[in-house]
């Protein structure tokens, strides 16, 4: 669950509606989770070229850390990009990684925290050389883009960073991400705690904090003329345009919204 919930957020922004290479809003890639070039994220206070996430966690004697950093690399000409991912550990607590690729570097370290507990951190740092004066478009070529991360304890668990106090998290916001706590998403949007994809969902469409039964409806309705050229497109899009093409009837009827009971009931007074 927590790899599809991963996947899912990993390509969040990553095309839009229509999902034509000409439409004006998917001439550049709009993801969030940028980790730019060094040299180019030192001009703007708003741009970073690490995202670092920090936590509390109650462990016991023999407990291990382990990560795992998943972000885009462009690729090509076109609007495309590659899925990567980094994974670092296992370390027992107290102790510190580094797990360098080609790009950058990712961290994993915990140390004494307060009560008790362990501050847990993990980064990754971009360490790429661009020269002076690249627009946004440039830096983008050589940027970690829609970075996700995601650390698991093996005996122990996480306090929620929601309630945590004292944690300074850098490009990144996290929530527990596991029935029990044992695991922490670093995602690049703000979720709550415990987030989760809906079960009627039946197609990643790059926007999925968007209605998807009106995405689906608009997919449907694109042109002969806008389906051709989604086909001779990036290879996640096109796939993605016949998943949901391929959505039935009674599938987006599932959609049409509903209610659904819940265990508390509000009362008055």
């Amino acid at each position: 669950m927590l790899d599809e919930l991963v996947s899912s957020l990993l390509y969040e922004g990553y095309a839009l509606y229509p999902y034509t290479p000409g439409a004006t809003k998917n001439a550049t890639p709009t993801p969030f989770g940028i980790v730019y070039p060094p040299r180019y994220a030192a001009d703007s206070g708003a741009t970073f070229d690490l995202a670092r996430l920090e936590c509390l966690a109650d462990a016991q004697d023999d407990a291990t850390l382990s990560a795992t950093v998943w972000f885009l690399t462009p690729s090509g000409e076109r609007h495309e990009a590659a899925e990567r991912s980094v994974p670092i550990g296992p370390i027992a607590f107290g102790e510190s990684a580094t797990e360098p690729f080609p790009e950058g570097r990712v961290e994993l370290a915990s140390e004494p925290g307060p009560d008790g507990q362990w501050r847990v951190s993990c980064a990754i740092h971009n360490t790429v050389e661009v020269p002076d004066g690249l627009d946004r478009g440039g830096a983008l070529m050589h940027s970690l883009i829609s970075t996700h991360i995601v650390v698991k304890v093996a005996g122990g668990r996480f306090v929620s960073p929601l309630e945590a106090e004292g944690c300074q998290s850098i490009n990144t916001f996290p929530v527990l991400a596991t029935p029990e706590d044992d695991a922490i998403l670093g995602a690049a949007i703000v979720l709550p705690d415990h987030p989760r994809i809906a079960e009627e969902s039946r197609v990643n469409l790059f926007d999925n904090s968007e209605i998807e039964e009106a995405l689906l409806l608009h997919v449907h309705a694109l042109s002969e003329a806008e389906r051709a050229s989604i086909a001779d497109q990036d290879p996640a899009v096109r796939e993605m345009i016949a998943r949901a093409l391929a959505t039935t009837p009674e599938e987006m009827i599932r959609l049409h919204g509903g209610l659904k009971p819940t265990s508390e009931v509000l009362r008055d007074g």
